[in-house]
């Protein structure tokens, strides 16, 4: 009898245990609590080797135990904890309170100076840490989409993204011809490297017209106000560029008002310009010009990037969490809009990557690579939108993937 009482306990136990360990996948929105929109690039988190974003319309989808805790977070919203059983679909963030222009028993600009001297910190502390990320690109002229990108990204990842290098990547495009004008991008992948503050080692210029420097006086006008309240609280600081012709950022940074960390930075890089060039017909002559700087351009082209930055520290340091940069400008005619997103993976290894500069061209660092469709079939990481499904369907029933 106590035997096989024995034998049912362990048969109870190792039923329960399977439950637990179940796996499933959790599919849901996020939205704003108050206005029912979607929340783009919502940080979920389960683990170090198991995290997404959402997509631009604040869909995602992550596999996990049915006991898993997702951590689903937004800079100036207050941040949840659900079960993946908990998670029915819909996920609603509630927003913090702002209040503007608030004097608080510290000045808003010595909480400035003290987030400056934490990034900076921050920076020389970590500044050789590496990370993995995953990216994604498509370009659309006006409605239409032509190019889609995914990749695999190194870099140096402690307060923004540089020395970045390729690991894994894939591509298609859809040729132009005599009626249909579209503008590929050769490095658009370089506009992630968004540099707040000179790198340590290097002296301060009073030209440099970073943000986060002790000359930020000279070059922006700044607003502050402050979200959330108690410990969880923000200080979110408009940088307004003063009138220059220079590149410069129109941006909102968002520090934790207790541990002057950055959470998050948001705005537009002014003063940009494409250098556009029309497709050439002979590629070998083109490369041989480059190698003489012969290059000559077509035409050069105004335009803004806008971009959206968030931080994280799961591995104990501040690091990017994700970059998303979009750009439009007129081509022939066609509004031409350039989105692309980037996001930390976390612990999960890719691979050694090709050191890419600022100016290489990423179709042909891919190309030279070679196309691998087995290792996209296993390696999804934020879900794609109906659209960008849509585009890679087509992409791939063509066979046009590795092809330019």
């Amino acid at each position: 009898m106590n035997n096989r009482l024995t034998s049912l306990l362990l048969i109870w136990m190792w039923m329960a245990t399977a439950a637990s360990a179940q796996t499933t996948t959790v599919e849901a929105v996020v939205v704003d609590a108050l206005t029912s929109q979607p929340l783009p690039y919502t940080s979920i988190f389960v683990s170090r080797t198991n995290s997404t974003i959402t997509n631009a319309e604040g869909q995602f989808s992550i596999s996990c135990q049915l006991s898993d805790v997702l951590r689903i977070s937004y800079v100036g919203y207050k941040t949840i904890r659900l079960t993946a059983e908990q998670t029915d679909g819909l996920v609603k963030l509630m927003p913090m309170t702002t209040s503007l222009g608030e004097v608080t028993v510290r000045p808003y600009n010595a909480y400035l100076k003290e987030a400056i001297k934490e990034t900076e910190r921050q920076l020389k502390k970590n500044k050789k840490q590496k990370a993995n990320f995953f990216y994604r690109q498509t370009a659309y002229a006006d409605s239409v989409c032509y190019e889609f990108m995914e990749a695999f990204l190194s870099g140096r990842s402690a307060v923004w993204l540089r020395e970045l290098a390729l690991n894994k990547g894939r591509f298609a495009g859809i040729q132009p011809d005599s009626t249909h004008y579209y503008s590929f991008y050769a490095n658009f992948f370089s506009t992630s490297q968004l540099q707040l503050m000179a790198m340590p080692g290097h002296s301060v210029s009073a030209n440099d017209r970073y943000p986060l420097t002790k000359y930020y006086d000279s070059y922006y006008d700044l607003s502050f106000s402050m979200m959330g309240s108690g410990d969880d609280r923000l200080l979110a600081v408009h940088f307004r560029p003063k009138p220059t012709d220079k590149p410069i950022l129109d941006a909102i940074l968002y520090f934790d008002a207790t541990t002057f960390r950055l959470r998050k930075m948001e705005g537009d890089l002014l003063n940009m310009v494409i250098l556009h060039r029309e497709q050439r017909g002979d590629r070998n002559m083109e490369k041989l010009r480059e190698a003489f700087n012969q290059t000559s351009y077509d035409d050069v082209i105004d335009t803004e990037y806008h971009f959206v930055v968030t931080m994280t520290e799961e591995r104990n340091f501040l690091e990017v969490e994700s970059v998303v940069i979009d750009e439009e400008h007129q081509l022939h005619g066609k509004t031409i809009h350039t989105h692309s997103l980037l996001f930390n993976i976390g612990d999960r290894e890719i691979g050694r990557g090709k050191q890419l500069g600022s100016q290489a061209n990423l179709h042909d660092v891919i190309e030279a690579q070679g196309y691998d469709p087995t290792f996209w079939e296993e390696n999804e990481i934020v879900l794609r939108t109906p659209v960008e499904q849509q585009v890679l369907e087509l992409f791939e029933g063509k066979k046009l993937f590795g092809i330019f």
